[in-house]
């Protein structure tokens, strides 16, 4: 028996095992068949995009500014693209997170008459186009939203396009200027021989004088940013893969992430601050800032702009197990040093790297998937983890779930024992002492 390897086929089996949604499935869009006057009479959905979308992209005014995101001749010029390359066969030993996964939506420009082909966001990041819908060809200096496919966390060189968007579609992804301000996306500075100096790194809660945190007028804790932390991976102690449990029902693993632990001086600020703990986590932008939205059935849909927290692990532990009772478990990774320190690297680079529409997804692109992918990306050839003879479903809930995650890089001997859950009374001992 053929098993599938679609990631389409994969999405519409979890969302109806989930629930039963009520987005209908939309008809082919035969671009080929259309001229540049046929697109402002269009009533059914524009250029499918993710089956997530598809309930919310069929409007006629959506269809409408598709249309108007281009003029008749560039739409012509559009539809007399090129033939999109052929897709790899697929393979049953493939590496587990090497095909196109990680989801964005963003705007840009296209360039087609060179080589290799290019989509240039409006932030000036550059991603050479690898794949493409047929009816696709160079638009010149046109601005388009386009839905794509990146391969993974770790390697966003490659841009797949699925298909073309509502010019304004990627502002219903965009955070508010409230919840960038409490959801800072980290970036470097500068590097040089000693390590990198890195902006927007949550230090911590703020304290008053007696000790008690402080909060905002909404309630929010108020953290503290410092002007630029200096991280010195030769001061590399050990990496660990970490995980957030609940103590309540459903008592399972909440969120995965990557953690470092550091010798003195390994990690400081402007002030000559120092720690010895770092934590690196892919996270979900908040529709109402600080609160936490990663509801199934939206994860699965796509509905969430994604970003990179670096918190220092003494913070990080004080906002989300002093104050939410949640259990947080180190799982030291078993790698040698020179891959260890190569991880810390490679976490930094992409959590501070350019991620504008990125979009979270709770099988493909997800916490503990990022975790999934960045030790992938240290391992040797005959490390990797790889897909077998099972379904893909199977492989990717196992880099989806911390609890399975943790299970699968155990038996592997990638991790060794979880230390005791990270409390308030131990946590000094580890990250300070």
């Amino acid at each position: 028996m053929k098993i599938s390897n679609s990631k389409a086929v994969l999405a519409a089996w979890l969302m109806s095992l989930a629930f039963s949604l009520n987005a209908s499935a939309a008809g082919s869009f035969g671009l080929d068949s259309l001229s540049a006057g046929d697109i402002t009479d269009l009533r059914i959905e524009v250029p499918q995009a993710s089956q997530a979308e598809s309930a919310s992209a069929a409007s006629s005014s959506a269809d409408a500014a598709l249309a108007d995101a281009l003029t008749p001749a560039q739409w012509d010029e559009v539809f007399s693209g090129e033939q999109e390359p052929a897709l790899e066969t697929p393979s049953y030993n493939k590496e587990l997170l090497g095909d196109f996964a990680a989801r964005y939506v963003m705007n840009g420009t296209l360039q087609f008459n060179r080589s290799p082909k290019t989509f240039t966001t409006l932030e000036g990041k550059v991603y050479k186009v690898v794949k493409f819908p047929k009816w696709l060809k160079d638009t010149g200096k046109a601005e388009l939203c386009i839905e794509g496919y990146l391969r993974q966390q770790d390697n966003t060189e490659e841009l797949s396009i699925a298909t073309l968007l509502p010019l304004h579609a990627a502002d219903q992804y965009k955070p508010s200027a409230a919840t960038v301000a409490v959801q800072r996306h980290p970036y470097i500075l500068s590097k040089d021989s000693r390590g990198y100096t890195i902006a927007n790194v949550n230090w911590g809660v703020q304290h008053d004088a007696r000790g008690n945190r402080l909060k905002r007028a909404d309630g929010i804790f108020k953290f503290d940013w410092p002007k630029g932390v200096t991280v010195r991976p030769d001061f590399l102690e050990q990496a660990y893969v970490g995980k957030k449990s609940y103590q309540g029902f459903p008592y399972a693993g909440a969120h995965g992430f990557l953690a470092f632990k550091f010798k003195p001086g390994g990690v400081t600020d402007e002030k000559g601050r120092s720690v010895r703990g770092l934590v690196v986590s892919l996270n979900t932008y908040s529709l109402v800032p600080g609160v936490q939205n990663q509801g199934i059935i939206d994860g699965l849909r796509g509905r969430y702009a994604v970003h990179y927290n670096i918190n220092t692990a003494e913070g990080y532990v004080e906002a989300n197990v002093f104050t939410d009772g949640n259990h947080i478990t180190l799982y030291p990774l078993t790698l040698d040093r020179a891959r260890q320190v190569k991880l810390l690297e490679n976490a930094i680079q992409q959590a501070t790297a350019t991620r504008t529409g990125e979009m979270y997804s709770l099988v493909y692109n997800s916490c503990t998937n990022a975790v999934v992918s960045f030790v992938n990306g240290v391992l040797r050839k005959d490390e990797k983890i790889k897909e077998g003879w099972l379904p893909e479903l199977v492989y990717r809930l196992r880099a989806t779930i911390p609890d399975a995650a943790t299970s699968m890089l155990t038996k592997r001997g990638l991790l060794a024992k979880p230390l005791p859950y990270v409390d308030e009374n131990n946590y000094r001992n580890l990250f300070q002492n």
